[in-house]
C-alpha cells in the first residue's frame, strides 16, 4: 500500500484552496487587470464555474473507480500501454508545473526581500522542507495545512483590508464600460489556476470519506474564488489602471499599509504567509509526482523516489526560464493552453469513454 494515511474533508478543502491561492494571490490581480481592466475582479468569480465542473468530473471518476488514483484509472480506461503513456504525460505535467512554482518562489523572494541571495538557494531550501513532508506522507501535509491555513487566511485578509484608507471606489467605475468581452478574456487566467485542483484526483482515494470529495472540492473552489475576487477588487480600487503594470500587486498593496503611523511596512507578514502557502503547494505537486511514478512503475513504496525527484525538480526549476521576465511571460501566456489539456479536456474525455464503455471497478488498494 503506497499511502496509509487518511485525510478529512476539512483538510482537503484547505489543501485545495492553498494549491490554487498560493500563486494566484500574487500574480492574478495584475494579469487579470491587463486583460479585463477595472472589471478584472469579476474574473475569479466566473472561474468558480469551471472549477466546480472539474470538481464534479473528478468526483464522478473517483466514484466510478473507488480506491484508484488518476494514474491508475488512466490505465483501466485507455489500456495498459496507452494508459501508462498518458500517466507519464501527467507526471511530466506535475513535474514541470512544480518546477515553475519553485522558480516563482525563488524569483519573488529575490525581488522582494533577499536581493543578494541567489534564487537557487531559497529554491533548494523549500525543496528540502517539502521532501521531508512528502516522505512523511500525505497526512503530514494535511495536518500542516489544517493548522496553518486558517491563520494564513485571517492574516492575508487583514493585511489587504488594512489598506482601507487608500481605497477609491471610483476606480471601479464605469462597470463593464467595454462590455463583457474583456472580463471573459481575463477569466482565462484564473480558470487555468483553478484547474490545479486536478491534484484531487491523485489524493481522492486517501480521503477518510471519499463520498464527500466532490462537496469538499466545490467548497474550496468557491471560497478561493471569493477571496481572489476581493483581492483583485481591493488592488483595483487602490491602484486603479496601474495595477495592470505591477508584477506583484498584492505585495505592493501591503507595502502601502499605514495605520496611525504605527502599523506599517507589514509586507514581511505577507511574505511569511506566502512561504507557508508555497510550501503546501510545492509539497502536494511533489507528492503527486512521486505517487504517480510509483504507480506507473508498479512500486510498492514511493519514498525511495523522493530524493531523486527532488534533485530533478531543483535542476528543472533553474532551467524552465532564463530570467524573471521569461518566467512571467510563460505564466501569463504559455501555461493556460497546456493546463486546459491536462486539467479539463483529458479528465472529461476519460469520464466520457469510461461511461460509454461501461468501465468501472470495485475498491482497489492504493
Amino acid at each position: 500500500m503506497l499511502e496509509r494515511g487518511r485525510i478529512s474533508c476539512v483538510q482537503t478543502v484547505y489543501m485545495l484552496m492553498n494549491v490554487v491561492g498560493a500563486t494566484s494571490v500574487v500574480f492574478l490581480p495584475g494579469t487579470s487587470a491587463a486583460a479585463g481592466g477595472r472589471d478584472a475582479w469579476m474574473a475569479p468569480l466566473l472561474a468558480i464555474v469551471p472549477g466546480i465542473y472539474l470538481a464534479f468530473i473528478i468526483y464522478l471518476l473517483g466514484k466510478r473507480f473507488p480506491g484508484r488514483t488518476l494514474i491508475e484509472y488512466l490505465q483501466m480506461v485507455l489500456g495498459a500501454w496507452t494508459g501508462k503513456l498518458a500517466g507519464l504525460l501527467y507526471i511530466l505535467f506535475f513535474l514541470h508545473t512544480n518546477a515553475i512554482i519553485i522558480r516563482e518562489f525563488g524569483e519573488l523572494l529575490a525581488s522582494l526581500v533577499l536581493p543578494l541571495t541567489p534564487p537557487a538557494v531559497t529554491q533548494v531550501i523549500i525543496l528540502l522542507l517539502c521532501a521531508w513532508a512528502v516522505r512523511g506522507g500525505l497526512e503530514i501535509q494535511a495536518r500542516v495545512m489544517e493548522f496553518a491555513y486558517p491563520f494564513v487566511l485571517v492574516l492575508l485578509m487583514a493585511a489587504i483590508l488594512l489598506t482601507v484608507n487608500k481605497i477609491d471606489f471610483t476606480n471601479l467605475l464605469p462597470i463593464l464600460e467595454n462590455g463583457f468581452k474583456p472580463v471573459v478574456r481575463a477569466f482565462l487566467n484564473p480558470m487555468g489556476w483553478r484547474g490545479e485542483i486536478i491534484l484531487l484526483a491523485m489524493i481522492f482515494p486517501f480521503m477518510a470519506r471519499p463520498d464527500q470529495g466532490g462537496r469538499c472540492a466545490c467548497i474550496a473552489v468557491t471560497a478561493i474564488g471569493l477571496i481572489l475576487a476581493v483581492d483583485a477588487m481591493i488592488n483595483t480600487v487602490v491602484f486603479g489602471p496601474t495595477v495592470a503594470r505591477l508584477t506583484f500587486p498584492t505585495f505592493s498593496l501591503v507595502r502601502m499599509v499605514n495605520v496611525a503611523d504605527f502599523i506599517e511596512r507589514i509586507e514581511s507578514v505577507l511574505v511569511a504567509i506566502w512561504v507557508i502557502g508555497m510550501f503546501g503547494k510545492v509539497a502536494l505537486f511533489y507528492y503527486a509526482t512521486v505517487i504517480g511514478i510509483a504507480q506507473v512503475a508498479g512500486l510498492r513504496d514511493y519514498r525511495p523516489l523522493v530524493l531523486p525527484v527532488g534533485v530533478l525538480l531543483a535542476a528543472l526549476s533553474l532551467l524552465v526560464a532564463d530570467n524573471a521576465s521569461e518566467l512571467l511571460a510563460y505564466i501569463t501566456r504559455g501555461f493556460y493552453p497546456y493546463a486546459y489539456l491536462f486539467e479539463y479536456i483529458i479528465p472529461t474525455v476519460l469520464l466520457a469513454v469510461a461511461a460509454a464503455r461501461g468501465i468501472k471497478t470495485g475498491k482497489g488498494e492504493v
